[in-house]
């Protein structure tokens, strides 16, 4: 019986096929129309190597949409984010008429458009690899459409150009589902279609040929996933004075949006909503810091994470506040990363204010070696150079104190150490000793300090709103021995401690 059930199915079936293979197949117009607006992104680097990613055509004249990490920076560590990997704005791009030709810059474009928190930039072509001005509307193009005709299972498309692949290079798979921001709008769309490095800024198209999506990430999910998501920036999303701009003529200026400046006495409001996140990852914000004023306190009025960044890392990090200091680098990016902004908008405002003048320094006690050398490990620090513990000394007396770690015989400053402050009257050594020798447990341990920072990358460190007095200490890094000293702290607005001394 199961058996005639199974070829009556097939028999029913069979009169279907040929519907059913046009919903599984791209037509052969639809594809080489795809094909045919498909373009290959090549940005040189100024200082080393290039950009290579996709794109696709959006208009018969010349505009390409792609990633905005296909032509410009995202994050400090590569570069000042929003600025284009190419000073001179200069796009290598390359098409094809069929899927067999090989893709060979043909035309010269520039970045007329770019969103850093949206991950999108605009292209527009100005001229063949001669130098020729581009006239009339020569390219093919595809059509845009919303999300809303898409449903998890519905089949898409991937066209691009991964790394070492000449041809075009397509991949079938279907939407699995859809990542929202608290807007209610599709941060993400969710697909099975294999996206290689490459891919980014292509084309993810739906089964008229029409682009919903524009692959952008791979999520891994560090061992939470069984399987790595690809995600696609919809279309929809893109600006809409990016359109708006393209039927009133030619786009002729260069915007790039997405990465706030600072300037004093002019806060900055804000709102994140998930869109710059991936799954399970918070939004993070970006902002240009003025040459002036220096020194400076850049201030969240939310307490979010905030750090002071450049191409060389974190120089230092705290949470609600962070310093800018003289010798700090000459453009320096503030991160601020959102947490919980998928689930509701989070609002926040930030400024930059002058810091007052440095006054006379107030030397702390000199160390005492104390213990032999071992590894710090304070496991509940994660900033550098900023306050991370609440209950420091006086939370509402605004005295701010600094200094710095040295390395004791060289004088270097010894980034990555630990300055502990304690309670009045604890004796902090035979703590913290006992702490690194695992014989008191980390919540015994910080009830018995007020503060712990780490140092920055010139060995400073700050605490913020201290209380005038004497207070136990202790400096500790790994490979050096523990120092113990008195940290003594005058009833003034800021405070300069001497150097601490760390000996091997």
């Amino acid at each position: 019986m199961k058996k005639s059930l199974v070829t009556v199915g097939v028999c029913l079936l069979v009169g279907a096929l040929p519907s059913f293979g046009s919903a599984q197949e791209l037509s052969n117009e639809i594809t080489d129309r795809c094909v045919r607006a498909s373009v290959k992104v090549v940005m040189l680097n100024d200082s080393n190597g290039g950009s290579t990613g996709s794109g696709s055509m959006i208009d018969t004249r010349g505009y390409v949409l792609t990633n905005f990490h296909v032509v410009g920076h995202m994050r400090p560590e590569t570069g000042r984010p929003g600025q284009l990997y190419n000073a001179r704005n200069r796009v290598h791009l390359a098409t094809v008429d069929n899927a067999r030709q090989s893709a060979r810059p043909r035309w010269l474009g520039v970045v007329v458009r770019g969103d850093v928190q949206l991950d999108l930039a605009l292209v527009r072509i100005v001229s063949d690899t001669d130098g020729h001005a581009i006239e009339g509307a020569p390219f093919h193009a595809v059509p845009m459409a919303p999300t809303d005709q898409l449903r998890p299972g519905s089949r898409v498309w991937a066209f691009g150009y991964p790394l070492g692949v000449r041809t075009i290079n397509v991949t079938e798979g279907s939407i699995a589902g859809f990542q929202m921001n608290s807007a209610d709008q599709v941060a993400w769309l969710r697909s099975d279609a294999e996206f290689n490095p490459g891919n980014s800024g292509g084309m993810l198209v739906d089964q008229r040929g029409r682009l919903v999506g524009v692959p952008t990430r791979v999520f891994h999910g560090e061992g939470r996933a069984l399987e790595p998501v690809e995600l696609a920036r919809p279309v929809e999303r893109m600006p809409a004075e990016w359109l708006a701009a393209m039927r009133h003529g030619h786009i002729e200026d260069v915007q790039i949006t997405g990465v706030g400046r600072l300037n004093e006495n002019h806060a900055l409001h804000a709102t994140a909503n998930g869109d710059h996140g991936t799954i399970g990852s918070p939004d993070q914000h970006f902002y240009e810091v003025p040459e002036a004023p220096r020194p400076a306190r850049v201030t969240t009025r939310r307490a979010l994470p905030i750090a002071l960044m450049h191409r060389d890392g974190v120089i230092r990090e705290g949470r609600g506040s962070v310093e800018v200091r003289d010798g700090d680098p000459a453009d320096p990016i503030i991160s601020v990363v959102v947490p919980g902004a998928a689930e509701n908008p989070v609002t926040y405002t930030i400024d930059i204010e002058s810091t007052a003048p440095a006054t006379e320094a107030t030397p702390a006690v000199a160390e005492a070696p104390n213990g032999d050398a071992r590894p710090a490990n304070p496991a509940a620090a994660s900033g550098a150079g900023e306050e991370v513990r609440p209950d420091n000394p006086a939370a509402t007396s605004g005295i701010t104190v600094t200094g710095t770690v040295v390395d004791a015989a060289s004088g270097a400053p010894v980034s990555g150490a630990y300055v502990v402050v304690g309670r009045p009257g604890v004796a902090l050594g035979p703590i913290v000793d006992g702490y690194l020798q695992g014989r008191i447990s980390e919540s015994d341990f910080h009830a018995q300090i007020l503060a712990l920072v780490r140092t920055d990358v010139h060995g400073g460190y700050t605490l913020t709103d201290a209380r005038p007095g004497a207070y136990p200490g202790a400096a500790l890094s790994r490979g050096y021995r523990p120092a113990s000293l008195t940290i003594t702290i005058a009833n003034r607005p800021t405070i300069h401690l001497g150097a601490i001394r760390l000996t091997r």
